[in-house]
């Protein structure tokens, strides 16, 4: 029964018959509770291709079923929190499923967003890392009205500069830093 359900969904999204055949050879556990996120999510044939991905790689690296991995507290948390819509759900779900599958990814970042927020800089100067941490750089943006208050902003980052946060984040993204990670 899931099978044809599954199949006329796929059809009827117009997916590759390759992509319904990966979903299908899932252990019926993990096609039913697979099945229930497609719908609930409405997800198109991309998504559900990276969300496999990540879900077959979880449970391959932890020796869990992609069942557990999907009945997960932070996955079902999201899941179940009536404030959210269809795209918010999505959109945190897709980066919890990114932690999960890239742990010492997410520790880093996290760890970088602890460090920039450290620094203590006021809301016109905003420093943001790579997203997933690709590439090496940092984005600083400042919002400034006038010369004056760009001066001075220039002068509150540059102050930010002699503290520890800074050099340890720069650390972070070299792949250097804590070495818990």
């Amino acid at each position: 029964m899931i099978n044809q359900e599954i199949a006329a969904y796929g059809e009827a999204k117009g997916w590759h018959k390759q992509t319904l055949d990966r979903w299908l050879k899932l252990a019926e556990t993990d096609r039913e509770a697979f099945w229930s996120l497609v719908r609930e999510l409405k997800l198109g044939e991309n998504h559900l291709k990276d969300f496999l991905d990540w879900l077959e790689e979880i449970s391959l690296r932890d020796g869990v079923s992609i069942c557990d991995v999907l009945n997960g507290k932070s996955l079902q948390r999201i899941s179940s929190d009536p404030r959210l819509g269809r795209n918010d759900k999505l959109k945190q779900i897709k980066e919890e499923l990114r932690r999960l599958r890239f742990p010492r990814l997410a520790r880093i970042e996290e760890e970088i967003r602890k460090r920039i927020h450290e620094l203590r800089l006021g809301p016109k100067i905003q420093i943001t890392a790579p997203l997933a941490l690709e590439g090496s750089g940092l984005a600083v943006q400042m919002k400034a009205a006038s010369y004056e208050e760009l001066g001075r902003l220039v002068g509150e980052l540059r102050e930010a500069m002699e503290k520890k946060a800074v050099k340890e984040i720069f650390a972070l993204l070299g792949g250097g830093g804590d070495e818990r990670f």
